[in-house]
This record gives structure tokens, C-alpha cells and sequence, in this order.
């Protein structure tokens, strides 16, 4: 029977994976043995750096300087502290001295003493402790290893060795489908683990859609897969969907998560536009890449020097640099740019070359040379003031070597570090970069069947979207401290064969047609999963919980609301309204990313993201039973049922295959006839913010006063503009007002109207922008009831407004009133506005204008969900919607 419980409570303990944030390492010999992959990369390339910077010169053995007894340049130097005790309590920034000193919040306690960090820098050293701070490093004096990583052979490390097809003969086994099932086979048989048997039909089909669409099979797909006698019918289905816009779709969003894909810079600095324009062209241009199973080593040269292959654009294909270019911008260029180093070296060839940013790699034979031959290469790189597509970058007309920054500091010189291909990957006798930046130079090296690197790091990452878990754990370092993985011959067999070809389609295929693909995430024995019990030895399926861009598609997809439109702008998904378009269409903000994608575990977009981490936090079970988007979806698949059938085991029936894919059983029918049958519980009345708020347009005049106001009548998704077409053909023209956006249209002002739904005293606050430089800017006029209480013109900045205050009467408005000037173009502006109401009788109302920002409301979203729409949100609630086995 299926299990009604909330599925993101009711985790299978066999199959729960949940994020690993870390605690305080385990003492050891060696302080880095305990620290996984991410954390280390984490500190090497952005804590140590601020570290050495601000904090070496006067606490640190290399600089003889230990003020306030305390040592910043080693693991136990920390941990021990100073006069005042340990500077750093793992897990506990809060409690921690070292983040108090650096937030400026005690007078006495200040550090740097030349001036406070950035917001960013301090957000880096709070996470850092937050992970548990992972610090690899020694004191100096104590034991260090016997040979320098500088000192080791290449060739000694398996993955620095180019991966050939098997050879050897395999005697297959009955089931076997492809050599790597064999191999497979082999080596559990040789550990004394038994492989599974196949999975049925019906749960092979859900798994197929769900890897390479991210959408749930509809009842009469799946019938038809399970009810065909044709022995390639996994191969069939398989092009089908390979074939389909949705699978472009799905592995663009895996490779986003790979560039660090966003639609903003991150943090700008007054009267700077936020916005990363064209940032979509880079998305879109990966569904075509995947759609058109454009060759993988094809998609390296692209994304790293489309200027030099497709100068012109004609082939659409300078959208690709997006791949570099769509990174956050720093204040501090040389933070960029080892943004886009890491971007290339771990998400192309698993090597964690920031590392060696201020040293020589701790670990890996990557000396601090190579780290600078490549800064070397993209500094010799610009981004165009004009071009044709702004996500492209050129070569800069004198490309020039750097030297190395000794400590990592700009202004400390070393050595010259010519542009060249890094030192465990060449030959000694290899020619430098000598072809303008050097970057098409640097993308043949990455792309070429020899680098031992490339098609494995790739394959690894494909195998872990398929299977569920990869090969190499540490998917974006495969250096010489990753450990040989079980199923090592596999990914050596798959990567050779990938690099004949580059074809990621058949490189997928191959993988789905297997029979390790096709097992049953059971065990073949309770021995079997007590000898595997992480299945590295891939003997058993492994059950997925649904990402969120899959969750959200799938509820859109069940729910009959799903658009398929592909590419396009970005679209908010976090309002109240649930907006139809894939989640992959998401607009990405990385500077005020909304709390729903952290929440649902959705890849940061501040750095390269190896792989997913799966929590399990209340608030996900929260947001699908409570948020108005959910009761928005449920109720109109309640209504579509309804109106399909009036007769209740119908409606059941009915209900179980559009969610679930399948009929419910006998047990299932009766209790949710049972259920159906109870009065629905009636919540108490609440206000809802988002019914304050008004959308409209009135015509301009000498005191910016509404006179007659006028509702938009359309809203597309992301903003309330006057007709379907935009800009409309009337006199609105652009008029239009977004989250937190919006532009006056010809002569009407554009108004943001709130309700008072009480009387009393109203507070507002908030911030207007016009950033663009062109123009003459526009006014914002604020009305408490029919009284002006501010007025003033906005040209090419920001300005905040606060307390602001007055009287209202129940039905009076606050208008928020935007108007042109002279001239009424480049009217784009920015507004956020806060209004706080404290009624008469003592209640207070709180109205935020990008939180409650909102479509045209559903009415039956605003009504206690009826016994129908509770059940399809049980059903979606499910474990067995939420995981895929």
C-alpha cells in the first residue's frame, strides 16, 4: 500500500543521503587525513588566501610576529588562540574570536587593525567555520612528509594515466548487455557480492524518464513500455527521449551547476546594474549543445574560445564563453579571474589547480607556476565593451606572461610563469602558448584524446546522474589523494571509448542499456548490502530522491500546468504565484538567491559545484504542505478531476494515475474514500499580504498624484505589463511592474498600490534605482491616502527612503508612483518597498513588496484546500512521487 506520509520526513534508511557540513576534524599525524576533497579545496582557494593577506604579517611564524600570543598560520595555532583564548571554535562562528574580531563588534576587539573586511570575505571565514574549519596546514617544525608533492611521478597516479579499453577476456554473465557489466560482475563476484536481479518494467521506465527528462511517465507511457514483448524496447525508448527537448533541457541544468550558471554578478557597487546581461544565451545555447549532441571535446574548444572558432557568431556558438564569463565578478579582478581558473581546471579535468594560488599544491604535483601560467592566459583575455554576444571574450591585443605573486599577493612579484599547459600533464619539451591569450592553445590540451583526465572526470559525472552514485566520490579533484575507485576498469572502459567520439548521447545510451542500469535498488541478500553497504560495486540499483528542478517540473507536470516552451528570459519561481515554465528557466540572483533554492539543496551559484548534497530540513515538508504555490497546483488537479468524473472512486482512480502513475489497490481505495468523505477542516481567517497589493498605471501630471488609476491587465509570469504583447501597441507601451522592477510607459506612471486593510498609522521604507546611464532618470512620488509625503527624481543610482510615516483609513492607499521625465526612455528602475501598519485595535499588518509580490490570485488558492486537493498534495507528499527507485 502507499505509504501517505510526508515523503521529505520518511526517508528509506537504505537510501538517505544527506549533506556532510563537517565537524572538527579528528586529531591526527596528519591534520588533512579527515577532511573530504570539497572542504580542503574550499579552504585552500578561499580561506588561506585571506588568511596570508590579512592576517600572516603579524601573526605568524614566517613573519617572527605572534601578537596577542596568538598564531593564525597553522591548524593548532588557531584552535589553541592567544591571550584571550582559541580564536576559532569549530562549527561556531557565533562563539568564535576570530569572527567577532573581524566584525568590528567590540571596540577592543578589531582585526585586521587596517580596516574591516568585506561582506564577503567574512561571509568565507563564517562558512569556513561553520564546515567544521578543515585546515590541512602544520606548524612549522613538525614532521612533513619525506617527499614534496612537486617530487611526484605523474605516471604513479592512476588517473594521470590514459585510460584504455579493456583487453582482457570476460566471460559474461547471462544478463550481461555490455562489457561493463561484466567487469562489473567480476569484481563483485570477486568481493563475494551477489549482483541484483532486474527491476520490473514500470519501475525501469520511471527511472529512464525521471535521469533523462526530470519529469515523471504519464500512466498510458508507462503501460505502453510494460505491455511491448519487443526485446530492444529499452533502446527505443531510450532514443525517444534522448531525442527530446526535455532531456536537453535536464543536462544543461547538470552542467549548469558545473559553471556556476547565475543571472547576476553578485554584489555591485552603487549605480551598477546587477543584472548579467545575456545570461540566458548561454543556458539556451547548452539545450542546443545537448539537444544536437554536439561532440564534448567541440563544447570545450567553444566554451573556451569561441572567439577564435565562431568570431562572427554565425553559428551561434559565442554565446558558449558564457562557460567563463557568466562567473561572479569581484571587486578584485585576480579573484575573477581564479574564478575562471577553478572553472576550467576542476570542472573540466578534476584538478584543483586554485590550490596553488599563494604555494605549491600541498598534495598534487602542481606547482605555484602553473597556477600563474594560466592567470597568465586569461588575463591576456578581456570581455568587449561591444560585441556579438556579450558573454564572449577576446584576446587583448599585447597577451603577456605573469609573474608569479609570491603569497599570493599582487603587489610581492616573483618569477615570470610562461602561458603554458600545466606540468603534470606535459612533456618537458612541450612548446609555451604562443597563439594570442593562449586559450584555443589551452582548449586543445583539454579537449585531446591524451589528456588522461578529461573524459574521465566527464563520465564520472554522467555515471553519477544515471546511477546515483559516481565512481570518484571527490567528482571535481582527481588528484593523486583520491583513491583508485572499485569499479576503476569500468570508467577506464567508458572514457576510452567516450574519447573516440565525444558523443554524449551515446555515451548515455550505452549506460541506460546496461544491465546495471536496469538492476533493483534491493540487495540480492542482507549479506550483500552489509559487505557493499555504500554499493560501490554498483551490485545494486540506487534509489534517487528528486532534485528540486525535477520536483518542482514534475508537480507542474502532474498538475496539467507544465509549459514546455524552450529557452527564453528568466522567470522568478519563488512568488506566491506558481509560474508554469521548467525550473531550470529560474532566475538565478547570487546575491540575494531566495531562501527556496537553499532550502531544496539547489547548487550555489558563487563557485563551481562538483555534485549535489541532499539535506533533509523541515522547512522542505513545510513549503510543500503550507506555501500558496503548492495549494494553487493541487486545487486546479483537483478541479481538472472533478471535472472528469463526479463519482468519488473515480476521482481516486483518476488521481492516483496522474500523480503516481499507477491505480490504487483495493486498501488504498477505501481509505482514501474514507478520507474523502470527512469534512475539511476550516483554518482561521488570516490577512494574505499578497490581496494588499495593487498593479496599475495612471496618467502623468504636474503632482505626480494618482487621479486615475487603471490596473494592468496582464500578468507573463514575471511582471504585470498591459497586454500579452510587450511592449503593448497602445499608449502603455513599456509600462510594466516585476518583483522588484518595472518601467512607466509613455506618458502614464506606473503605480504600485497597498490597501490599508485597517485604520491606523502606517510606517514605509524601502529603496528606488534607475541605474542605467542613459536617460534622464525617472521620479518616485510616495502618497499616504490623498497626501504626498515624498517626492524626488532618480538619475543612474540608488536612494533609500525610511520611516515615513502616517495616517490612513481602512480601503485608503499607499501609492508607490514612478513616472518619466522629459525624455521616456531607459526608464528602467528598481523599487522595493516595505509598508508597516499598527491598527487602532492594536494589530499590525505588514505588507513587503517583493515578498508578497504576486499574479492574479486564485481565488480557490486563498480557500482551506477541499478533501479532493488534499489528497492529490498527500499524494505528491509521497515517497513514492518524491523518490525514483
Amino acid at each position: 500500500m502507499l505509504c501517505l506520509l510526508v515523503g521529505l520526513f520518511t526517508f528509506p534508511a537504505d537510501h538517505c543521503v544527506a549533506a556532510d557540513v563537517g565537524s572538527a576534524p579528528t586529531e591526527t599525524h596528519d591534520p588533512s587525513a579527515q577532511i573530504s576533497a570539497d572542504h580542503l579545496e574550499f579552504f585552500e582557494a578561499k580561506v588561506r588566501p585571506l588568511l596570508v593577506e590579512h592576517c600572516y604579517d603579524c601573526h605568524s611564524e614566517e613573519a617572527g610576529e605572534s601578537s596577542g600570543d596568538l598564531m593564525v598560520d597553522s591548524a593548532d595555532g588557531l584552535r589553541r588562540g592567544g591571550s584571550m583564548g582559541p580564536a576559532v571554535v569549530a562549527g561556531k562562528p557565533a562563539e568564535s574570536l576570530l569572527i567577532r574580531a573581524i566584525r568590528y563588534e567590540h571596540s577592543d576587539l578589531e582585526m585586521p587593525p587596517t580596516g574591516k573586511l568585506d561582506d564577503a570575505a567574512i561571509a568565507t571565514l563564517e562558512r569556513w567555520i561553520e564546515l567544521g574549519a578543515p585546515d590541512p596546514r602544520r606548524a612549522q617544525g613538525a614532521p612533513t612528509e619525506s617527499v614534496s608533492p612537486m617530487d611526484i611521478d605523474p605516471k604513479s597516479h592512476w588517473a594521470f594515466n590514459v585510460p584504455r579499453n579493456t583487453s582482457r577476456k570476460i566471460q559474461p554473465g547471462a544478463d550481461d548487455r555490455d562489457v561493463i557489466d561484466s567487469i562489473a560482475r567480476q569484481v563483485a563476484d570477486q568481493a563475494g557480492v551477489q549482483v541484483s536481479r532486474r527491476c520490473d518494467d514500470a519501475t525501469l521506465v520511471r527511472r529512464l524518464y525521471h535521469d533523462l527528462t526530470g519529469l515523471p511517465p504519464t500512466v498510458d507511457q508507462i503501460a505502453r513500455f510494460c505491455e511491448s514483448d519487443r526485446p530492444d524496447k529499452v533502446e527505443r525508448l531510450a532514443d525517444e527521449l534522448l531525442a527530446s527537448p526535455a532531456f536537453a533541457e535536464r543536462f544543461a541544468r547538470h552542467w549548469m551547476d558545473v559553471a556556476r550558471y547565475a543571472d547576476t554578478i553578485g554584489y555591485a557597487t552603487a549605480g551598477k546594474e546587477r543584472r548579467l546581461t545575456g545570461s540566458e544565451r548561454y543556458r539556451d545555447w547548452l539545450i542546443r549543445a545537448f539537444a544536437t549532441d554536439l561532440p564534448y571535446d567541440e563544447m570545450i574548444r567553444l566554451q573556451l574560445a569561441a572567439d577564435r572558432l565562431d568570431p562572427e557568431n554565425e553559428r551561434g556558438h559565442l554565446d558558449a564563453m558564457g562557460f567563463l564569463t557568466i562567473g561572479r565578478r569581484f571587486l578584485n579582478r585576480y579573484d575573477t579571474i581564479d574564478d575562471r581558473i577553478d572553472v576550467i581546471t576542476r570542472g573540466l579535468m578534476g584538478m584543483t589547480v586554485t590550490c596553488a594560488r599563494c604555494h605549491d599544491h600541498k598534495f598534487d604535483p602542481i606547482p605555484t607556476t602553473d597556477y600563474y601560467s594560466l592567470l597568465g592566459v586569461l588575463e591576456s583575455s578581456t570581455i568587449p565593451e561591444e560585441g556579438a554576444s556579450p558573454l564572449m571574450m577576446v584576446d587583448k591585443d599585447n597577451p603577456h606572461d605573469s609573474k608569479v605573486f609570491l603569497r599570493g599577493q599582487p603587489h610581492n612579484r616573483g618569477e615570470v610563469a610562461p602561458r603554458q599547459y600545466l606540468t603534470a600533464l606535459r612533456q618537458p619539451d612541450e612548446p609555451r602558448f604562443t597563439d594570442g591569450s593562449g586559450r584555443l592553445e589551452l582548449a586543445e590540451k583539454v579537449a585531446s584524446p591524451d589528456n588522461p583526465l578529461t573524459s574521465r572526470v566527464f563520465v564520472n559525472r554522467i555515471w553519477s546522474h544515471l546511477i546515483g552514485r559516481p565512481f570518484v566520490d571527490s567528482t571535481s579533484d582527481f588528484g593523486v589523494r583520491t583513491e583508485t575507485p572499485a569499479l576503476v576498469e569500468v570508467l577506464d572502459e567508458l572514457a576510452a571509448d567516450f574519447s573516440t567520439d565525444w558523443s554524449i548521447q551515446r555515451l548515455i545510451r550505452r549506460i541506460v542499456t546496461s544491465r546495471i542500469y536496469a538492476q533493483s535498488d534491493q540487495a540480492a541478500t542482507p549479506a550483500c548490502r552489509t559487505a557493499d553497504p555504500e554499493n560501490r560495486l554498483a551490485a545494486r540499483g540506487n534509489r534517487k530522491r528528486r532534485d528540486f528542478e525535477s520536483m518542482r517540473d514534475s508537480m507542474l507536470a502532474v498538475c496539467g500546468m507544465l509549459d514546455r516552451r524552450v529557452g527564453g528570459d528568466p522567470v522568478e519561481i519563488h512568488l506566491n504565484t506558481p509560474n508554469p515554465r521548467r525550473t531550470l528557466y529560474a532566475m538565478i540572483d547570487r546575491q540575494n538567491l531566495p531562501s527556496l533554492f537553499r532550502t531544496f539543496d539547489v547548487a550555489s551559484p558563487d563557485a563551481h559545484t562538483p555534485k549535489r548534497y541532499f539535506t533533509t530540513v523541515p522547512q522542505q515538508a513545510l513549503f510543500l504542505m503550507n506555501h500558496p504555490q503548492t495549494g494553487v497546483l493541487v486545487s486546479e488537479l483537483a478541479d481538472q478531476v472533478r471535472a472528469e468524473t463526479p463519482d468519488p472512486e473515480a476521482q481516486i482512480r483518476q488521481m492516483f494515475r496522474r500523480v503516481v502513475g499507477r491505480l490504487p489497490d483495493p486498501n488504498e481505495i477505501e481509505t482514501c474514500r474514507t478520507f474523502l468523505q470527512q469534512d475539511a477542516l476550516q483554518p482561521p481567517d488570516e490577512f494574505d499580504p499578497r490581496s494588499a497589493w495593487r498593479y496599475g498605471t495612471t496618467t502623468v501630471n504636474e503632482e505626480s498624484a494618482v487621479t486615475d488609476f487603471q490596473p494592468l491587465k496582464t500578468f507573463s509570469g514575471s511582471q504585470w505589463q498591459d497586454t500579452d504583447e510587450f511592449p503593448s501597441k497602445g499608449e502603455l507601451s513599456y509600462a510594466s511592474l516585476g518583483l522588484e522592477n518595472g518601467h512607466p510607459g509613455g506618458q502614464h506612471a506606473v503605480v504600485r498600490r497597498w490597501i490599508a486593510p485597517a485604520d491606523g498609522r502606517v510606517t514605509i521604507s524601502g529603496m528606488v534605482g534607475h541605474r542605467n546611464k542613459q536617460g534622464d532618470g525617472v521620479e518616485l512620488a510616495i502618497w499616504i491616502g490623498g497626501e504626498r509625503v515624498w517626492r524626488e527624481n532618480q538619475k543612474s543610482n540608488n536612494r533609500p527612503f525610511s520611516r515615513i510615516r502616517g495616517k490612513v483609513a481602512a480601503g485608503q492607499t499607499v501609492d508607490f508612483v514612478v513616472s518619466p521625465r522629459q525624455t521616456p526612455s531607459f526608464d528602467s528602475f528598481f523599487l522595493r518597498c516595505q509598508v508597516s501598519l499598527r491598527s487602532n485595535d492594536g494589530e499590525y499588518f505588514e505588507g513587503d513588496s517583493k515578498r508578497d509580490f504576486a499574479g492574479p490570485l486564485n481565488e480557490a488558492s486563498q480557500e482551506p484546500l477541499d478533501r479532493l486537493a488534499q489528497l492529490a498534495q498527500v499524494l505528491i507528499l509521497s515517497n513514492e512521487f518524491l523518490f525514483v527507485d
